[in-house]
């Protein structure tokens, strides 16, 4: 009788160890999917940042392209550099190219 006693206290300490183990188990999935959650909230914020990020620097990309055509354009028809519009002729009084 004493040693059924005896296996039966060591029998519920080993329960009592085992449900403890499976309590900190269940603890410590809970936080690394709680952490694994963050983690993406994090990368998800990041990533918007990044293309709202991406899209103004491609409008001020644009706007610069603009302001830049606006300024050589004057330039180009008063110098009659090719691809301005300013008609050329090869020849003439003193060879070479002409504007028009």
């Amino acid at each position: 009788v004493g040693e059924l006693q005896a296996a039966l206290g060591d029998a519920e300490r080993q329960r009592e160890l085992q449900e403890a183990e499976g309590r900190a188990l269940r603890q410590e999935l809970k936080d690394v999917r709680d952490g694994q959650r963050i983690l993406e909230k994090k990368g998800s914020a990041a990533l918007k940042d990044l293309k709202r990020q991406l899209q103004l620097e491609r409008r001020r990309a644009d706007r610069l392209q603009e302001r830049l055509q606006e300024l050589l354009a004057p330039t180009r028809a008063r110098t009659g550099q090719p691809g301005t519009g300013v008609p050329w002729r090869i020849g003439g009084g003193g060879g070479g190219f002409q504007a028009l």
